[in-house]
């Protein structure tokens, strides 16, 4: 047992097929955002393949064992959405956006590609530990754009990574030790399109994804949104569906 607890939520929106999917593994230390990316159910089965990939690699040993093993799951599954795409899409582009954080012990890694995002949580406030493969994220961190600017920046839906998108996967990864009394929250960007990090820190402190979800979609948003939060020492009080 990890001894945390992940809450998440999954909605379409005002979209006709939810292409979003997150995975919970709470006992196995593993939790994950999906947000496929392809039209006409593609992006819907690129998720899907993805959330399949997450729940069925083997984790065990220490963290390092435990990342490369997703890692190596990722770039497996790369592959297979390549290979459907080729086969039945005629080469068309599907693939997704994936957030995924590990945690073993006292110590925790977050593996990304794309623009799904994990958030650190602490009282008073929020650290965004993954950063967005994007022109508008590369805006941001030359200090170009504020975040707030970012939000609203005509390029936003540009990404440069994606999984199934290119031949070769690069997944971006971070270690760190875990602090006393954090939480984290992972998101794709149906929700983090719409709420800042003030808005993400206020609304995640009722233990809700589901208010994330609502708030997301009542502020404009015209994605599907999926939030997940992930907590030690608490059962979950909301519904696990992976859509």
């Amino acid at each position: 047992m990890s001894g945390w607890h992940g809450q998440g939520r999954s909605h379409a929106g005002r979209r006709v097929r939810n292409e979003d999917s997150f995975v919970c593994r709470d006992q196995d230390g593993l939790w994950a955002v999906i947000d496929g990316m392809g039209g006409h159910d593609a992006g819907a089965l690129a998720a899907d393949m993805i959330r399949d990939a997450l729940c069925g690699v083997m984790l065990g040993g220490a963290l390092g064992h435990r990342v490369l093993a997703v890692e190596r799951a990722l770039q497996t599954v790369n592959y297979a959405i390549r290979h459907h795409a080729a086969l039945h899409l005629a080469g068309r582009t599907m693939g997704a956006t994936v957030a995924v954080l590990l945690i073993q012990g006292e110590e925790a890694a977050c593996l990304w590609a794309g623009d799904a995002r994990l958030y650190r949580l602490h009282a008073d406030h929020i650290d965004m530990l993954s950063r967005d493969h994007s022109p508008v994220q590369a805006l941001v961190d030359a200090g170009e754009l504020t975040e707030q600017q970012a939000m609203d920046h005509p390029r936003g839906h540009v990404i440069w990574r994606a999984v199934g998108a290119a031949e070769s996967l690069e997944v971006a990864q971070c270690r760190f030790a875990l602090e006393p009394a954090v939480r984290f929250l992972l998101t794709t960007d149906g929700v983090h399109g719409k709420l800042d990090r003030a808005a993400l820190l206020a609304i995640s402190q009722r233990h809700q994804p589901g208010a994330l979800l609502r708030e997301a979609l009542a502020r404009g948003s015209r994605d599907n949104v999926t939030a997940l939060l992930v907590r030690r020492g608490h059962e979950p009080r909301e519904g696990l569906a992976l859509r």
